[in-house]
C-alpha cells in the first residue's frame, strides 16, 4: 500500500528543475492494481503544459529491520531501469509508447538528505486508461476497440524490435489520448531488456499475477529471452484483446474451466504434464468468447486470441510464423489489425450515410 507519510506523498506545490511545478496529487482508483510504490501528480511547466508525474516511493527502505543501503540500491536500480528504457523509446521515436517529458529528483523540505529525496518521471498526461473507460461505458464500441488493439500492437511491436519486453500489459497500462485519438502503452516498471540486468528479472513473473500467462503461474521459466519475455507479452496482448471485445480475463476464465487438482497451487507435476488439461480449459474459454465478440470482427479477433493466448508456448504466435525466427513477432498482427481497422472505419462511415 502507498505510504501517506513518505516523501513521495509530500510533493504538492513543490517547484522542480526544468520549470515544472507540482499542481495536485492524483488519487489512486480503489480498483487500481498497480502503482503501490509510487505516487501520482499533475504538474505544469512555465509554458502551461501539463504532465503526469510518477514519484517513486523509497520509504520502505527506512522501515525497521531493513538493510537501508541495500534496499535503496535496489529501488534506485528500478527507477533507473524504467527511466533508461523510456529514454531509449523516446530516442527511437516510438509513437505508441507514453514517452517521458522530463526526469530527475527533488528534495522534500524538512526531511533528511536520504529519506527526503524523491526520484520522478514526468510523462504525457492522458485522459484515462482503457480499464476506466470500460468501467464507465461498460464496453468500448467495436471501432474504438479495434483502434485500441491496433495501437497497442504497434507499441509492443516497436519495443519488441529492440528486445524490450513490457511484462505487465494490462488494461490499466494502456492510456487514452482523446485529442490525438490514440492509445499508448505505459508503465515499464516490470520491463526487461535483453542483455541488460533489470531488478525484477529474478522474479518468476514480474507483472500483475491477475493477468499472468499460465506457464509463469506453474513456474515454467524458459531460459530463452524471446520465449520467456516476449512470449509473455504476446499472451498478455491477447488477453487485452479478450478484455476489449468480450470483457473477459483469459487467465481467470482459464482457471474457472480447470479442475481444482490441476490449478497451479495444487499441481506438483511438470508443466508439460499439465498442458493437456490447460488446453482443454482453453478450448472451453474460446467457446465462451465466441458469442461475446462482435460478429463484424469475430473471425479475426478470436483467431488472434487463440494464437496469442494458447497455454502451449511452443505454438504461441501467428500461425504463419510457427517454428520460424519470426514466431514471436507481432509484425503480421500489426498489418492485419491495420487492415481490420480500415475495414471497420469504412463500414462505420457507410452506416452513417445510409
Amino acid at each position: 500500500m502507498r505510504n501517506p507519510d513518505s516523501a513521495a506523498a509530500k510533493l504538492n506545490g513543490l517547484k522542480l528543475e526544468g520549470g515544472w511545478r507540482v499542481v495536485r496529487a492524483i488519487a489512486q482508483s480503489p480498483s487500481a492494481t498497480g502503482g503501490q510504490f509510487s505516487n501520482s501528480y499533475e504538474v505544469e511547466n512555465e509554458d502551461g503544459r501539463h504532465g503526469f508525474l510518477k514519484a517513486f516511493d523509497f520509504s520502505r527502505a527506512f522501515e525497521p529491520g531493513r538493510d537501508t543501503i541495500s534496499e535503496l540500491t535496489s529501488l534506485l536500480a528500478g527507477y533507473m531501469s524504467e527511466r533508461d528504457i523510456l529514454l531509449h523509446c523516446k530516442n527511437r521515436h516510438h509513437s505508441k509508447i507514453v514517452l517521458p517529458l522530463d526526469h530527475g529528483f527533488t528534495q522534500v523540505p524538512n526531511l533528511g538528505d536520504q529519506e527526503g529525496r524523491v526520484y520522478y518521471l514526468i510523462l504525457d498526461m492522458a485522459d484515462g486508461d482503457i480499464r476506466s473507460q470500460v468501467d464507465v461505458v461498460k464496453r468500448l464500441d467495436t471501432l474504438s476497440s479495434v483502434r485500441a488493439l491496433n495501437d497497442i500492437c504497434l507499441g509492443l511491436w516497436q519495443v519488441h524490435r529492440d528486445m524490450i519486453a513490457h511484462q505487465d500489459v494490462k488494461p490499466s497500462n494502456v492510456l487514452v489520448y482523446k485529442e490525438t485519438a490514440d492509445f499508448r502503452v505505459t508503465d515499464f516498471g516490470c520491463a526487461s531488456r535483453r542483455g541488460v540486468v533489470a531488478p525484477r528479472d529474478q522474479l518468476r513473473f514480474p507483472g500483475d499475477n491477475t493477468y499472468a500467462p499460465p506457464e509463469a503461474m506453474y513456474g515454467e521459466l524458459d531460459s530463452d529471452f524471446v520465449k520467456r519475455r516476449i512470449g509473455c507479452d504476446l499472451y498478455m496482448f491477447g488477453n487485452i484483446a479478450c478484455f476489449l471485445f468480450a470483457g473477459i480475463n483469459v487467465t481467470a476464465n482459464l482457471m474457472s474451466h480447470l479442475a481444482p487438482q490441476y490449478h497451479p497451487g495444487n499441481w506438483h507435476g511438470s508443466y508439460q504434464l499439465a498442458l493437456p488439461y490447460l488446453m482443454n480449459a482453453f478450448t472451453a474459454t474460446l467457446e465462451d468468447l465466441h458469442h461475446e465478440i462482435d460478429e463484424e470482427v469475430r473471425e479475426v479477433v478470436l483467431r488472434m486470441i487463440q494464437e496469442l493466448c494458447t497455454p502451449d508456448v511452443a505454438r504461441r504466435g501467428h500461425s504463419r510464423g510457427i517454428g520460424r525466427v519470426s514466431q514471436y513477432s507481432l509484425e503480421r498482427y500489426v498489418s492485419e489489425l491495420d487492415l481490420l481497422k480500415r475495414r471497420v472505419e469504412i463500414r462505420a462511415r457507410l452506416k452513417k450515410t445510409a
